[in-house]
């Protein structure tokens, strides 16, 4: 499995995983905390920032870093599952590329079997396994 080394150097190990979950959930609650407590007084926010008017613009920054670590966590997770695919038919794709077909062709007929015909998700696979493809030799 020389061609896909790249593959089993990506992977992620379980410890990184727990400690992003871990990090994930204290991160949400935090901003749970954050959403009911704006501009209390009380807050224990007021510990490190006296002023209460920037409890939005922190409670919006952690979020917007809790939406980066999702979207980085579904985009990782999902071309987890193209490279699973590339790999479990490694065979079947040097035996197309043999035959002379291309990158796309091969995404094409791994989405045809499938049964990923059309639309946005059927382009954006497309183009995910095209981009792994390059790199299996």
């Amino acid at each position: 499995m020389r061609a896909l080394g790249f593959l089993e150097e990506s992977t992620v190990s379980e410890q990184s995983k727990k400690v992003f979950f871990i990090v994930f959930a204290l991160l949400s609650v935090f901003i749970a905390y954050l959403i009911f407590n704006v501009g209390n007084p009380n807050s224990l926010l007021r510990y490190i920032i006296e002023d209460p008017s920037y409890d939005i613009i922190i409670l919006v920054a952690f979020a917007v870093l809790l939406s980066v670590m999702s979207f980085y966590y579904a985009h990782t997770n999902e071309t987890g599952g193209y490279e699973k695919i590339v790999q479990a038919n490694l065979k079947k794709i040097q035996k197309l590329r043999r035959k002379g077909k291309t990158n796309e062709e091969i995404a094409q007929s791994i989405l045809k079997a499938m049964n990923i015909r059309r639309g946005y998700r059927y382009h954006y696979a497309v183009k995910r396994l095209v981009l792994i493809l390059e790199k299996v030799k």
